[in-house]
């Protein structure tokens, strides 16, 4: 599906995209409501889905086991959180983990991801098409759901 397609030209773009977002905002050129709409949006976008898919996915299930380990308090309040307030959390959340790994040596694009992909912001950034949200089967439940 995606054999033609170089995921470190995708994640070279895709960090170049989140470069420039940073300039905008350390310059006082945007406020902090706009980088959170721009985060998102660069995080669902079509190239960072498809990096996500190439990459990342097959691990999802050990991404989001270690998200949840390493800060249970957090993912209890994020996973309980009425659905209507879910982008809301998800725009904070991302803008926090932009902020905070802004100096660091910390790959930027796969924490957003990992962030973005978790079971209760994935419908905001993923959605699935002719899929309705928020309904699983019994079959399909997870420890992580």
């Amino acid at each position: 599906m995606y054999e033609d397609i170089d995921p470190e030209k995708l994640k070279i773009d895709l960090n170049e995209r989140l470069n420039s977002l940073q300039d905008l905002y350390s310059g006082d050129l945007i406020s902090k409501s706009t980088l959170s709409s721009q985060i998102l949006e660069l995080i669902a976008s079509r190239e960072a889905k498809i990096y996500w898919d190439i990459t990342m996915k097959k691990d999802i299930t050990a991404r989001r086991m270690l998200v949840m380990l390493e800060d249970p308090e957090q993912w209890e309040i994020d996973s309980s959180s009425p659905e209507e307030e879910r982008e809301r959390i998800l725009k904070e959340r991302l803008t926090s983990v932009f902020l905070t790994a802004e100096d660091s040596s910390l790959d930027i694009l796969e924490m957003l991801l990992d962030t973005a992909s978790l079971p209760h912001f994935e419908f905001i950034v993923f959605p699935r098409n002719g899929k309705s949200t928020g309904k699983k089967s019994g079959a399909k439940l997870s420890i992580l759901d």
